[in-house]
């Protein structure tokens, strides 16, 4: 089992959810998925008032389409296959994360992370505070726009 130590004078930074990310990379076996579904499936695998720790199963061709994580802090790390995340920085940026790879984040950061190949992948992902909401976002004509709100309990 992975602990997740904190301190009251350290407040926990994106850095730290990296780290934390990686302890859970081989906890994975509790996340068992079913590649006969279409799409993403997800669960949590540990969740406190300070951290939540996901993993996601992602089928060829899906995506989380432009999105933030509220005012979560967030990390995300490759454990299988390669993901392909997109970044507006003004504009859409690439890169793609192996496995191994990781990327860890600010609460202003906007993506869209997708598989773009024809293989599973899956991810461990940590959010500080606990994932609440997520703005969804969309491209047109070459500008960001708000097209909507995902709320915990309600969309996921």
């Amino acid at each position: 089992m992975t602990t997740i130590a904190r301190s009251s004078t350290h407040p926990i930074t994106p850095r730290d959810l990296d780290a934390i990310t990686a302890g859970y990379a081989d906890a994975l076996s509790r996340f068992g998925y079913d590649e006969t579904r279409p799409e993403r499936q997800w669960a949590v695998l540990s969740t406190d008032d300070d951290v939540q720790v996901w993993a996601i199963a992602w089928p060829p061709g899906s995506a989380t389409g432009w999105h933030d994580h509220g005012s979560a802090y967030g990390a995300f790390r490759v454990v299988q296959g390669t993901l392909r995340e997109h970044v507006w920085v003004g504009y859409d940026a690439a890169s793609d994360l192996v496995v191994g790879r990781s990327r860890h984040f600010t609460d202003r950061h906007i993506h869209d992370v997708r598989n773009e190949t024809t293989h599973w992948a899956v991810s461990v992902h940590a959010y500080h505070p606990a994932l609440q909401s997520m703005t969804r976002y969309e491209v047109r004509d070459d500008q960001l726009v708000l097209s909507g709100r995902d709320e915990d309990g309600l969309s996921w």
